[in-house]
């Protein structure tokens, strides 16, 4: 017999949890019982998630930062009395022409996709040891396919699934489960100003729905890879 919701009591951390993907998932999961902690490099952004979502164990941190990763981590294991899933939607796009492309900025790039995501990971887990952990990389279809947009975003995002694909590996006999979750382009404001026609994106919420079907999954069943992406017909309204 299934319970009445698998996500009601578990314990999830969510990094870049102050964008338009993490905002709905925060809300999402806080609905559905679960106890959440977030963090986000920007204090008046998670201010404002911790007000519109109240109960959140939250931190500000730089997802760069080893020290400052590893203090959210422990903040969020220890708030909520453990930890069950992590959730890295931390993530950074530098579009445009690689020719004129600044060096720093592919750095930051880098940086935020690949080395954060791999911090995050990293310090959750000897939380996450005991045969249910799960952690849920959100990668991007841009990394299992390329496109001539965003050649540096492409690389960052390929390094996230191959990153993820060998740490499931590793962590297997742990017991802990590693997704990667590759969406196409959603409507968020990721895309700045950007001419995108973001009417035939995904939806935040359409992401969201793939986080919670792989979240509320039982602990014997792991998706390793998920990509899906829009038809490219415009959202219903």
């Amino acid at each position: 017999m299934y319970p009445a919701d698998p996500l009601s009591g578990l314990r999830v951390a969510v990094t870049g949890a102050t964008g338009g993907i993490g905002r709905v998932l925060v809300a999402a999961l806080r609905e559905r019982g679960a106890a959440i902690a977030v963090t986000g490099s920007h204090r008046g952004r998670l201010d404002a998630l911790t007000r519109d979502v109240p109960g959140l164990v939250a931190r500000v941190a730089d997802i760069t930062d080893e020290e400052q990763v590893a203090g959210f981590i422990d903040a969020a294991a220890g708030g909520l009395g453990g930890l069950d899933v992590l959730v890295n939607l931390a993530g950074l796009s530098v579009p445009g022409a690689i020719a004129t492309a600044p060096a720093a900025d592919l750095a930051t790039m880098l940086d935020v996709n690949v080395t954060g995501t791999m911090l995050a990971c990293k310090h959750a887990v000897r939380h996450l040891a005991g045969g249910h952990g799960l952690i849920v990389n959100v990668g991007s279809a841009a990394g299992l396919r390329p496109n001539a947009t965003a050649p540096a975003y492409c690389t960052a995002k390929a390094a996230v699934a191959m990153f993820t694909a060998a740490l499931a590996l590793q962590l297997k006999d742990e017991g802990i489960r590693v997704t990667h979750l590759a969406p196409g382009g959603t409507d968020t404001p990721f895309w700045g100003d950007r001419p995108v026609r973001r009417e035939t994106l995904l939806a935040p919420e359409d992401v969201v729905s793939a986080l919670l079907y792989v979240v509320s999954l039982p602990p014997h069943v792991v998706v390793r890879e998920l990509l899906f992406e829009s038809t490219g017909v415009t959202r219903p309204r």
